[in-house]
């Protein structure tokens, strides 16, 4: 084989070596960017369960201290919309999490998201 053939069989083995390698670094890069996208909505979302469950303990308090009811239930004037809406963000936590850990992420790597915000409220 002439150098040239050498050359040239060498060059189209790199060129397709090159396409493979680029082709799975953009696969993993758009699993990254999936995760970091479902980290940041888990957070938010556990967010918006946070301010719900502050409301709901308003409510309660409301309830109990200033309208001196004795029993405070789910028909609760005020209380069932918010459990609803608890429950509804903790479902889409729940599949947001394991759409996470399909796609590799860890549970380490979520709380760490968690023990930010404990630590640094707003």
């Amino acid at each position: 084989m002439a150098f040239s053939d050498k050359f040239k069989d060498i060059v189209e083995k790199g060129i397709g070596t090159s396409r493979d390698f680029l082709s799975k670094a953009g696969s993993q890069a758009q699993i990254w960017t999936e995760m970091g996208r479902l980290r940041f909505e888990i957070l938010q979302d556990r967010t918006k369960a946070q301010a719900l469950m502050t409301r709901l303990g308003a409510e309660v308090y409301r309830h109990l201290v200033e309208n001196d009811e004795p029993l405070i239930g789910y028909e609760t004037t005020g209380i069932a919309p918010l459990l609803d809406q608890i429950k509804q963000i903790e479902a889409q936590i729940e599949q947001k999490e394991a759409s996470y850990r399909a796609a590799g992420g860890s549970d380490e790597d979520l709380n760490k998201d968690q023990e930010s915000e404990d630590k640094n409220p707003k």
